[in-house]
């Protein structure tokens, strides 16, 4: 067997059986527990005349960095949050509105994860989304809605690391 093949095997073998408590936490901002309505659409930057219509979510957890969705889809008008749309190549972005207050937070962000819910209720994807094009306004009526949220429920506490086969 050459080296190549020798140094291949060694990584998978490796990545089987590495423990799960050495695995690293990615997140790069504390999250906190949200239970608050919201809608979010999903558009092409380029293509401004591409959107999708405004869709039901329930925010589930928030940072500085990121917010955490619970939508019903992830696909609306031939855009998908992940996939590039194939006229462009160029990956969708998400609106998202969180209703609270007189005046909706209003946040720019695009999709870095996704995975289907079990159970599919009350929703059936939950979505992860890195905030973008942040301005010190926006930063602060973050912080002001985490703050509100903080007195009442506690910080998330770091996710489980994933189980070996």
């Amino acid at each position: 067997m050459n080296t190549a093949a020798n140094a291949i095997g060694n990584l998978i073998s490796k990545s089987r059986f590495r423990k799960p408590t050495l695995q690293m936490n990615r997140r790069r901002a504390k999250r906190y527990r949200m239970d608050m309505p919201a809608r979010f659409r999903i558009h092409l930057p380029s293509h401004p005349e591409l959107s999708s219509t405004y869709l039901t979510a329930q925010v589930f957890d928030l940072s500085k960095l990121g917010i955490g969705l619970l939508v019903d889809t992830v696909e609306c008008g031939g855009l998908h949050i992940m996939h590039p749309w194939p006229g462009a190549s160029e990956q969708c972005q998400m609106e998202i509105k969180i209703l609270s207050g007189d005046t909706p937070l209003t946040l720019q962000g695009k999709a870095v994860w996704y995975l289907q819910q079990e159970n599919e209720e009350p929703f059936a994807f939950r979505i992860g989304v890195e905030l973008m094009d942040l301005t010190p306004e926006l930063r602060e009526r973050i912080r002001d809605l985490i703050d509100l949220n903080r007195s009442t429920q506690n910080a998330c506490p770091p996710p489980e690391p994933e189980k070996s086969p």
